[in-house]
């Protein structure tokens, strides 16, 4: 994951280079986020069926390759906006089949009870990966070049590859019995008749919508709004890291005093004071702090969201509901970085943030009705 955010400063520093457009920097989220729309449902049905460890050690090999060739583009100077797109959508298509078997592995190691806690430790991984990653990219592209930092990306997928290629061939807990086009209608026939589930992927979509406006625009707040360049938007990014971390590592102590659906309120609530105060600011100090509260907000919310979903999939349905959960977060991520880099291109960057802030509450008190799932259900 480190590499992983080490490869995400360098994409979107890359496109502000190229074109520094709020709508681009929304298209390099969409293109990591658009394809989990057509490509995670099928994905779910694959992590159900088939050898997982090989699954992953084919498409872990397939992002090294494509990484390779972002790195060659971006160290000759051939890389063009369209260019850095094209291999931001091959990574997010891939990134959608590979993500349900990733996360299925989870629920394969750990009951049921203890699956809350294995997804916030699974969460702290990743987000210090976030806190440590951008201001590694931000320092290697202050002194050397963004191609310099994507090579990064290309080693820690050729070593996952190998991992995987090394790695005992574990046993389904449950093998599917129907053919592939029958196991994705069966998993959107699930998500349409569940209505607990259904409500959890509505609401995380509508929190999404605005929640992820400042994922898209933070390369933007760091130049324009900061007046910065690479190292800025590391630090940001870093800080948004750190407060990730803090709020996975203290999630826990909460989680059995307070109900999901609190934690979705406090989430909202952070994140409303985070992005009006960044919207406020010009001082990195200040915008440090805010994206501090994000990053607290952000990962709050979204195990909220994912262990209220997975707690009530059956085992037969483990990869294709963390597909629909994922496909969910892919249409929230993308709509809310090309709504925001609109409209931040036309009513100006820091209002647009601040409306962004306003709907994230809005649209949380909104769907109150829609209540979460506990470990108790």
């Amino acid at each position: 994951m480190l590499a992983g955010w080490i490869n995400s400063v360098a994409c979107s520093w890359q496109m502000t280079l190229l074109n520094d457009a709020a709508v681009m920097q929304g298209l390099v989220q969409a293109s990591y986020t658009l394809p989990g729309l057509f490509f995670a449902l099928p994905g779910g049905v694959l992590a159900d069926k088939v050898d997982r460890t090989r699954y992953l050690l084919t498409l872990n090999t397939l992002l090294a390759g494509v990484g390779i060739s972002l790195t060659a583009l971006a160290a000759t100077g051939l890389i063009t906006p369209t260019l850095l797109l094209l291999h931001t959508l091959i990574m997010g298509t891939v990134f959608s089949l590979q993500s349900p078997a990733m996360m299925a592995v989870v629920q394969d190691l750990v009951k049921r009870d203890l699956l809350a806690q294995a997804l916030t430790l699974n969460s702290i991984a990743l987000n210090v990966g976030r806190a440590v990653g951008p201001a590694i990219a931000g320092a290697i592209i202050g002194a050397f070049n963004v191609a310099v930092a994507l090579v990064a990306n290309v080693v820690a997928y050729g070593l996952m590859a190998l991992y995987f290629l090394r790695l005992p061939r574990p046993e389904l807990k449950v093998r599917l019995r129907e053919g592939f086009i029958e196991a994705l209608w069966n998993g959107l026939k699930f998500a349409a008749s569940e209505r607990r589930f259904r409500g959890i992927l509505v609401r995380f979509f509508l929190f999404l919508s605005c929640m992820s406006a400042l994922m898209a625009l933070m390369p933007l707040v760091a130049k324009t709004s900061l007046g910065g360049g690479p190292g800025t938007f590391g630090t940001l990014i870093t800080w948004v890291g750190i407060g990730s971390v803090l709020s996975a590592f203290s999630r826990g102590r909460l989680s059995g005093r307070i109900t999901p659906d609190i934690h979705v309120y406090l989430s909202a609530v952070i994140g409303t004071i985070a992005y009006l105060g960044i919207a406020a600011t010009s001082d990195i100090r200040i915008a440090s702090a805010m994206a501090f509260l994000f990053g607290v907000a952000w990962t709050n919310s979204t195990i909220t969201f994912q262990v209220a979903a997975q707690i009530i999939l059956p085992a037969s349905m483990q990869g294709r509901g963390i597909s629909l959960f994922m496909m969910t977060f892919s249409s929230g991520m993308m709509s809310g970085g090309l709504l925001w880099g609109g409209i931040a291109d036309v009513i100006g960057l820091r209002d647009a943030i601040t409306a962004a802030g306003i709907g994230i509450l809005a649209l949380t008190l909104a769907t109150w009705r829609m209540r979460l799932a506990t470990a108790s259900d």
